[in-house]
């Protein structure tokens, strides 16, 4: 019999990080920002198995949500999802970004400044997944450094963002997993999803912030018993809306 061996599990994340690497020629590709924890590092490590906050759903959600991308829309998109670290140059041949868990954030000044200039630039970056306020505290300090003459305000539903492909009368509530395992919709004390954004000086939505929200999970988890469908279906819609709009502004 054969010796079972045991791979710590950063190396499996590793493998699977690289696995999802695979860049293809003109196709949509949807990019996972990297950033540093600082102090925040060591508490995360041993709550999550190793893995990083950048790391949450990857490169599973992204690549779920494409599949709907292909499948709803006429946008050719890439079947692997890339991660970038925010200084990577790279990071300036794509309009669209992705980035969880900023609570867990901590910025660099390298980082703070590559950020800004991308949007200002005319990319756009979509936050998810962080919840309650301790968490919306860290978001708004890290942001205050990369844009300290902008602020964080409200999207309302008015906005284009809302009905360039699917209609919203209202923002949804889209949980994460363990917020409906604990028959709950929220998490981390939180008590509302929010949907703000940082406009710039054209009036441009640069970022959108969805807090109390986790439309990763209700990507990632479409075909999981436990995850209740209609929320899946709500995401991939709004998800769809936010990329449409990062693409035609």
């Amino acid at each position: 019999m054969k010796r079972l061996r045991f791979i710590p599990a950063f190396l499996l994340a590793l493998t699977t990080i690289l696995a999802a690497q695979t860049l293809p020629s003109d196709d949509f590709t949807f990019v996972r920002l990297r950033y540093g924890m600082g102090d925040f590092a060591l508490g995360f490590y041993a709550r999550y198995g190793g893995i990083e906050s950048w790391q949450v759903d990857f490169p599973e959600a992204e690549e779920h949500f494409m599949r709907a991308v292909q499948h709803q829309t006429s946008l050719g998109s890439a079947k692997n999802a890339v991660s970038f670290a925010i200084t990577d140059k790279e990071l300036f041949n794509f309009a669209f970004a992705y980035v969880v868990e900023v609570g867990f954030m901590k910025l660099t000044a390298e980082e703070a400044t590559t950020l800004r200039e991308w949007l200002l630039r005319g990319g756009f970056l979509f936050i998810d997944d962080f919840h309650g306020p301790r968490e919306w505290q860290n978001f708004q300090q890290e942001f205050s450094v990369v844009f300290p003459d902008f602020e964080i305000v409200d999207v309302p539903i008015k906005h284009p963002v809302f009905h360039c492909y699917y209609d919203f009368d209202s923002f949804p509530v889209v949980p994460g997993l363990a917020s409906l395992y604990q028959g709950t919709l929220f998490e981390k004390g939180g008590k509302a999803a929010h949907c703000r954004g940082i406009f710039d000086n054209d009036g441009r939505l640069m970022v959108l912030v969805n807090h109390n929200m986790d439309l990763g999970d209700s990507w990632e988890h479409a075909n999981d018993y436990r995850y209740d469908a209609k929320y899946s279906v709500i995401g991939y819609k709004l998800g769809i809306n936010y990329l449409i709009y990062a693409l035609t502004h």
